[in-house]
């Protein structure tokens, strides 16, 4: 074998060994899932007599579209007038701010404890203008929506009840998706998210492993912001990096999963790729800032293996990336495969056994499932090419970096919204999946089956993405920089 060749052999070995370990771990979460018996719902809220002071923050960047639509709906909350502080963190550059300023003033106008901050820069970016509003908030315990939110009447008394338990730091809710069936696209975003918000977050929640703060639909416990160093610019997840401090310094997270917060997926594959971009950014962020804390707290071994692996997650994707590779350069090369890889491929499928079980649980039927999965799985797969730049650029530097929105616009408005450009990543995926399927009707040629449909697999993946990303080019949405112009710098 030459040297070259048995190089990309070992690394595709390795590469698919290391996705066995990280599909094992959905495996194990999955299990952990189906063996919890009890619904992570609290009961009815407390009296009115014993309920504490609510804070709730609504950080807000150029969200024209939703703005008035999330801050009517916190004055919506079926909460004590005089126990309930809303406040509007406007860091926008667009006319985002002026229609903040008369929503909050029409809140006012009917009673509304409603306060509006307006910083000058983006210092920090989210995390800074929540640790801004956290210097003048009056609640004892802070709830957190993003922009295209909107929470139920409910919701805070549905929350609050955990925090009975003095060690409880956090409360995460379920998003729920407001525009799940607008498109194939939000259909797949909602089976694979589905995953992580039934099967993952209640089996960690429920077994006293580390689980995260989404970044919106929940409650934390100022106290314990504050123990755990406060909100942090330094990361682009700035939720995953508190939530991180807060339990390796003994705080429990709680999943209640019965308890919904509709929000919106973003329906543009860029708007898409953008996010899981800045998500992958984050991850490697917290984990070099974190992996050695969180191994030295007292936190049991599992629960370090466990958060780790979760920590560590958009690794996969560079190890797609090198299987899709090496896989046909190696099968044209007639290079023979063990025959164990082929079961460490096999435990692949447990990521779409969790999102199966995830959606039935969520009362989907399995022909919609059915539906919904090849999309799940071309998103899953089509977007390793920036989600490794992403996961690279986190590791490779201490800067935090600028955290970009994911643009939302309501579907009447389409090619109205915030529109973004094509990157170099576009070309990236369009290439691979040429390559790929040439690849592809190669390997049929030799009666390859089993490497000819890996290069299917990745070919319809890459360029499923690149398609979806060209039509909306196409129809002039993705062609300008977003309204308000160049961001401003962040200090941090």
């Amino acid at each position: 074998m030459p040297p070259l060749i048995e190089f990309l052999f070992a690394l595709n070995i390795f590469s698919a060994v290391l996705l066995a370990v990280y599909a094992l771990h959905q495996a194990i979460l999955l299990v952990l899932f189906l063996r919890t018996k009890t619904s992570l719902a609290p009961g009815g809220g407390e009296s009115g007599q014993n309920l504490p002071r609510v804070t709730v923050q609504l950080p807000l960047f150029n969200e024209r579209y939703v703005a008035e639509r999330i801050i009517a709906a916190a004055c919506a909350l079926d909460y004590p007038r005089e126990l309930l502080h809303i406040q509007v963190l406007d860091d926008s550059t667009d006319d985002t701010r002026q229609i903040a300023i008369h929503a909050v003033q029409a809140a006012r106008a009917k009673g509304h404890a409603v306060e509006l901050i307006q910083r000058p820069s983006r210092d920090g970016f989210k995390a800074g203008a929540l640790r801004e509003g956290l210097q003048t908030a009056t609640g004892e315990f802070i709830a957190i929506f993003d922009a295209d939110f909107i929470p139920q009447p409910d919701f805070l008394r549905r929350t609050l009840a955990p925090f009975a338990d003095e060690r409880v730091g956090f409360v995460q809710t379920r998003w729920g998706f407001l525009n799940r069936d607008q498109s194939a696209i939000t259909r797949g975003q909602a089976a694979m998210l589905n995953m992580h918000f039934v099967t993952e977050q209640t089996a960690r929640s429920a077994n006293g492993l580390v689980m995260n703060f989404n970044g919106s639909g929940g409650v934390w416990r100022r106290s314990c912001i504050l123990d755990a160093g406060n909100w942090q610019g330094d990361c682009l997840s700035e939720d995953l990096d508190l939530s991180i401090r807060a339990e390796t310094r003994g705080w429990r997270g709680v999943y209640l999963n019965r308890v919904e917060s509709p929000g919106e997926l973003p329906d543009d594959v860029n708007a898409f790729k953008r996010q899981q971009k800045r998500w992958a950014r984050g991850s490697s962020q917290v984990m070099r800032k974190l992996l050695a804390a969180l191994w030295r707290s007292p936190l049991s071994l599992a629960a370090k293996v466990m958060a780790t692996l979760h920590l560590s997650g958009y690794v996969i994707h560079i190890f797609v990336l090198v299987l899709a590779l090496t896989t046909p350069i190696l099968a044209l090369s007639r290079q023979p495969v063990p025959a164990w890889v082929g079961f460490a491929s096999a435990v692949g499928a447990a990521p779409a056994l969790s999102m199966f079980a995830a959606n039935i649980w969520l009362g989907r039927r399995a022909r919609d499932f059915a539906r919904d999965l090849p999309f799940a799985i071309m998103l899953g797969l089509g977007v390793s090419v920036s989600n490794a730049a992403g996961l690279v650029m986190g590791f490779a530097s201490r800067a935090a970096g600028e955290w970009t929105r994911t643009p939302k616009a309501a579907p009447s408005r389409a090619g109205a919204g915030y529109t973004l450009q094509l990157d170099w990543s576009f070309w990236c995926e369009a290439g691979l999946a040429l390559v790929l399927f040439a690849a592809f009707l190669a390997l049929l040629a030799m009666d390859n089956w089993t490497a000819a449909a890996t290069c299917a697999l990745y070919a319809f993946s890459f360029g499923g993405v690149a398609l979806a990303q060209a039509r909306v080019a196409w129809q002039g949405r993705t062609r300008v920089q977003p309204v308000g112009g160049a961001l401003p710098k962040s200090g941090k």
